[in-house]
């Protein structure tokens, strides 16, 4: 019952977790965030930095999204609303790439559920909603993931801009708004400004700088399958030279994320080794054994942009079922024993990301099992623990 409450105490935390970008990358969607807001950030920058040398070309199509719905957003705006639109974009900038520098300046909340903002008395299906009073920024989780790079810097760049201000008041979607006529020209104003910051990240290879990072393996993901090699030492029994201390094999696991740090894990590990005993005597060991238990994970580097940041260790601790096989054969005489044990097993294990979901790891584990094989009666072959294991190997995490 207690390990029921676990679990499900687990699941809610997950839920809740989930809701929220913490930057650390164990969210779904926080390493897309990150990407995005840097690159709104530098598009901003570059956007302050030449501020002094602004034209009309801010709020205009680049030729690279010819025939792109962004460049529909911008060639439907006459001259005066271009240049009103570039005048204000460069006005402002400098205090939004700030905001995003600050650390805590601005809050990011992801929702799974449908967003509806209030217009002209009516409601209207949004991907985002921004609280310029409390510097808030929510957004729906799924309609982000689901979006290429292009469109989530276009969403949060037009949300960005709901934190500005003209002539006293928050930038709105509703009503006319400087030469941007009608009751949706506050929405036609900030979605050409967010088209602009966009075909900034565009025309000074912003998109690429973030490129790597995008196809690096994520650590949100749920689900881990993990294949790979293990080789086990086993303390010797000291009261008989018939013990195999030395075993390799297969080693396959799996892992839950029920939060970003705490999951489940399963394993299968098939061992085997052998030894010539007195240059007469062939012994063989088969050890299979199957885990199941929990784990904790935590990232030791702070930019989760990067590749040491998205690696992660991850600490584990079993229950185990071990099946072993042991046969020996003195010129075609010999025997075979057989055992079964249950014990624990404690384990680290370093996982380094590659791209398209896959990763490399390296651990280590030790367990504690005991056990025993009865050789026809003559030898009590005893092993106190099963020992330590090292063990490389590959996992795709989905």
């Amino acid at each position: 019952m207690r390990l029921l409450v676990f679990i499900l105490g687990l699941i809610l935390a997950q839920n809740a977790m989930a809701s929220t970008f913490v930057g650390n990358g164990g969210n779904a969607g926080d390493i897309e965030m990150e990407i995005t807001m840097g690159q709104a950030q530098k598009s901003l920058s570059i956007v302050e930095d030449n501020k002094d040398n602004a034209s009309s070309s801010l709020c205009t199509c680049s030729s690279q999204f010819e025939g792109r719905p962004l460049c529909d957003v911008l060639k439907k705006l006459t001259s005066d609303q271009v240049r009103f639109c570039a005048r204000f974009v460069s006005m402002k900038a400098g205090d939004l790439s700030r905001v995003l520098g600050e650390k805590g300046a601005l809050s990011v909340s992801w929702t799974h559920d449908h967003i509806e903002v209030q217009e002209e008395g009516r409601l209207r299906g949004a991907d985002a909603v921004t609280d310029p009073k409390r510097m808030t920024m929510t957004l729906n989780q799924k309609r982000f993931l689901e979006m290429d790079q292009n469109e989530r810097l276009f969403l949060v760049s037009h949300e960005l801009f709901h934190l500005t201000t003209y002539q006293g008041k928050t930038l709105s979607d509703e009503g006319e708004l400087g030469p941007f006529k009608g009751a949706d020209g506050g929405r036609n104003f900030i979605n050409a400004m967010a088209a602009a910051v966009v075909m900034q990240a565009s025309d000074y290879s912003i998109f690429s700088e973030y490129r790597a990072a995008e196809a690096r393996s994520k650590s949100y993901k749920k689900t881990y399958l993990s294949v790979g090699y293990a080789s086990m030492s086993t303390p010797n029994d000291s009261t008989t030279s018939f013990d195999v201390n030395r075993l390799a094999g297969a080693q396959f696991g799996v892992r839950y994320q029920l939060t970003p740090a705490f999951g489940v894990v399963g394993g299968l590990s098939l061992l085997s080794g052998d030894k010539t005993i007195m240059s007469t005597i062939k012994a063989k060991e088969n050890r299979n054994m199957l885990s199941l238990g929990a784990s904790y994970r935590f990232f030791p580097f702070a930019n989760p942009l990067t590749g040491a940041g998205q690696s992660h260790l991850v600490l584990s601790a079993t229950a185990d079922l071990l099946n072993g096989q042991y046969q020996y054969d003195e010129q075609g005489l010999g025997g075979t024993a057989k055992m079964s044990s249950m014990g624990l097993t404690v384990g680290c294990n370093y996982f380094i990301p590659f791209d398209a979901g896959l990763w490399a790891y390296a651990g280590v584990s030790y367990s504690t099992l005991n056990y025993s094989y009865n050789l026809d009666n003559q030898v009590d072959l005893k092993y106190k623990d099963n020992g330590t294991a090292f063990a490389l190997g590959v996992t795709y995490g989905f």
